[in-house]
């Protein structure tokens, strides 16, 4: 059996955070975004099983930040020949802010960024036609958002073409305010996104912030409504509400093994994951069942991709 390949697409950026315990005016650097971190929890979670590769679709400048970033990304395991490296353009940053409680805020440094001329550019339609010969894809509110208007149009028709084909496309709202020019716009695309995805995987607060429903129920209804084959919404540390032809039902989070830490990546671990077992065979429950997992384990570590060799599941998603 050929193997098989999962492209996820957005924007990675260069990280900086403090741990606790450090000094006062240190910053420590590594890579993140929602995208590339789901990307790496997939890997992680599909274990040493080699009949699925991982890539990873974006642009980055040729700055010194920039040009790190494929080598780390194949440090992770992530197939890189997506990435471009683009001459004269600048990669974006972020660092990550915490409360008492871990609960993260964001300062962004990316109105620049190489990433929003992603499919803007002729050139790109190669690009387009290597992620549709994937067997699957995965992207974001947060990468429609930073596209230009046209780059958003060619990635939402690279989406339903895909679906059309029969294959996984998986799609996490994420709605971050500020990297949109009004809420109706950031309506009208994510609305999209929910309606070309087979399945969809928001967090409630995200959802309520731009729709407006009161209840994960009510929420994976409408999800359903816009066109979605079946949804996942996250409500943090507390049950999951799923949502396909099999009705309406919970998959509760399991005891956390530890304290929490840190929530970055919280959401997208569990979407790589849950996307990891999608594509293992396992079922929409088993998907939610390993996504709280992987999340659980994520939230007790700093930063978005943590050291911690229990993310690493060798006998895959649906071993346990």
């Amino acid at each position: 059996m050929s193997e098989r390949r999962i492209a996820f697409l957005g924007e990675c950026m260069v990280e900086l955070y403090h741990r606790l315990g450090d000094e006062p005016d240190m910053l420590r650097r590594t890579v993140g975004g929602d995208t590339l971190n789901a990307a790496v929890y997939c890997r992680r979670a599909l274990g040493d099983a080699g009949e699925v590769s991982v890539g990873y679709v974006t642009r980055v400048g040729d700055d010194p930040f920039g040009r790190e970033i494929p080598a780390f990304c194949a440090a992770h395991g992530i197939a890189t020949d997506l990435i471009e490296v683009s001459a004269g353009e600048t990669t974006g940053i972020y660092a990550i802010s915490r409360d008492d409680a871990g609960e993260r805020s964001f300062s962004y440094w990316r109105s620049a960024a190489a990433a929003r001329r992603l499919f803007a550019e002729r050139a790109h339609k190669d690009v387009e036609a290597s992620v549709e010969a994937c067997d699957a894809l995965f992207f974001s509110g947060i990468s429609l958002a930073i596209l230009s208007p046209e780059g958003r149009e060619r990635l939402l028709g690279l989406a339903r073409r895909m679906r059309q084909a029969g294959k996984l496309v998986g799609f996490d709202g994420n709605y971050r305010p500020r990297l949109w020019s009004d809420v109706a716009t950031a309506r009208r695309a994510i609305r999209a996104g929910h309606a070309v995805a087979t399945l969809t995987m928001p967090g409630l607060d995200d959802e309520h912030a731009l729709f407006g429903e009161e209840t994960a129920e009510a929420a994976a209804r409408r999800l359903l409504e816009f066109g979605a084959k079946a949804a996942i919404v996250k409500r943090g540390g507390g049950a999951a509400i799923l949502l396909d032809d099999a009705g309406l039902r919970e998959v509760d989070a399991p005891a956390l093994p530890g304290p929490i830490v840190d929530t970055t990546a919280a959401g997208d671990s569990f979407d790589g994951a849950a996307l990891a077992t999608l594509l293992q065979g396992g079922d929409l429950d088993a998907a939610a069942r390993a996504g709280h997992r992987m999340a659980g384990l994520v939230i007790g570590g700093y930063g978005a991709i943590v050291d911690d060799p229990r993310t690493h599941w060798s006998a895959g998603p649906l071993a346990a």
